[in-house]
């Protein structure tokens, strides 16, 4: 597959601040991998000035804007990472292309002059679904930066109820870290993994009770919750608390079975990661699954809230060695072959290129699998 050429692009992510979630892990990827494929590329992030009169604050302030203390100490992030005092044209440098990563940095972004580059807005989920400030959240789908979504569902979204046109760009994952190993072992009895989460939106209660449900079937099957948020938690479960990304692998390949019980999510990157993997996939009809998540083709997949047929599903991969890796091996070769970072950054290279892709919902870009 021949990707199209772009020319040389100056493009800056706004961030909503350097700690550790899905979509700062997504925005940095991209960052890092366009940059790879020739642009300048740089992350901004809103953070005030500390006065003099707080040391420590100050000091670190200063180390890092120096390039002496990592802003981002989470992720091998390769691009410079610029504080901005304040998002308006004053402190924004001059670029190509500025995208928006969370809802709050869309009407700043919307102010901008042009040469502060295209405005563009990269939702990747409907943020309405977990924060207060609903209505206002609301209000940024309307505003002039154009959509740019991570999974049709979002885009769907977008066009019902706020008609506006989008353009689709799944996102990946790092194959180069969640590499394919020869000759995956499943065990018996079966170990299941979950990411632990504390927003209700992610399902977790869900995932738990389906989990338990299954476990009264099958003798000796396991769970193993992992996250940032699982870190402390008191459970009968295993916790393996927040995984180091280059230990991220070994987890998923020490386990047979990935659950992922969300009730609506943007994508699923943990998803991807595990059938990158081979772990075969439990997962609900969340949105973000249909991407990737075809029913006992790649997955198993169940309505979201139905706590019985996820442990069915449970039940099923766990009883079913064959299915199991079949599911297992099929997933990770489709996910490989149609959701790679190549696909994604020439996406976003040709929105960046072509404002004629805005027609509808999902719009495509002209750049897909082979």
């Amino acid at each position: 597959m021949k990707l199209p050429s772009v020319p040389r692009l100056r493009i800056q992510f706004v961030l909503p601040f350097t700690g550790l979630t899905g979509g700062n892990k997504c925005v940095l990827e991209y960052a890092n991998r366009l940059k790879a494929r020739g642009h300048d590329v740089w992350l901004i992030h809103d953070y005030p000035d500390i006065p003099f009169w707080k040391p420590r604050g100050f000091a670190l302030t200063k180390l890092r804007d120096w390039g002496a203390w990592s802003w981002v100490n989470w992720f091998d992030v390769r691009v410079p990472v610029v504080r901005c005092p304040g998002l308006e044209a004053g402190y924004v440098p001059d670029a190509d292309a500025v995208l928006a990563t969370y809802y709050r940095a869309v009407p700043v972004v919307a102010k901008l002059p042009p040469g502060k580059g295209r405005q563009f807005n990269l939702i990747q989920a409907y943020e309405t679904d977990w924060i207060e400030e609903k209505e206002f959240c609301d209000s940024t789908y309307r505003m002039p930066p154009r959509h740019i979504v991570n999974a049709s569902w979002v885009g769907r979204l977008m066009w019902e109820k706020f008609r506006q046109p989008s353009v689709k760009v799944i996102p990946a994952t790092s194959y180069e870290q969640f590499e394919l190993r020869p000759g995956r072992v499943f065990r018996t009895p079966t170990r299941c993994l979950m990411q632990y989460h504390t927003l209700p939106v992610k399902g977790v209660a869900d995932g738990i009770r389906a989990f338990e449900m299954a476990a009264r079937a099958v003798p000796g099957l396991t769970l193993t919750l992992f996250g940032t948020r699982s870190t402390g938690l008191q459970t009968p479960h295993r916790v393996a608390g927040m995984v180091p990304e280059p230990k991220m692998a070994d987890l998923y390949y020490d386990h047979d079975i990935f659950i992922w019980p969300s009730h609506r999510e943007g994508l699923g990157t943990p998803c991807l990661e595990a059938m990158a993997c081979q772990c075969a996939v439990v997962t609900t009809d969340n949105g973000g699954s249909e991407e990737f998540a075809f029913h006992e083709r790649t997955a198993l997949v169940s309505p979201p809230k139905d706590v019985e047929a996820l442990a069915t599903n449970i039940v099923r991969l766990a009883k079913d060695a064959a299915l199991r890796r079949q599911l297992a091996e099929t997933g990770c070769a489709w996910v490989r072959q149609h959701i790679t970072w190549d696909l994604a950054c020439a996406g976003l290279e040709r929105c960046f290129t072509d404002d004629s892709l805005w027609k509808g919902p999902n719009s495509a870009t002209g750049v897909e699998a082979a």
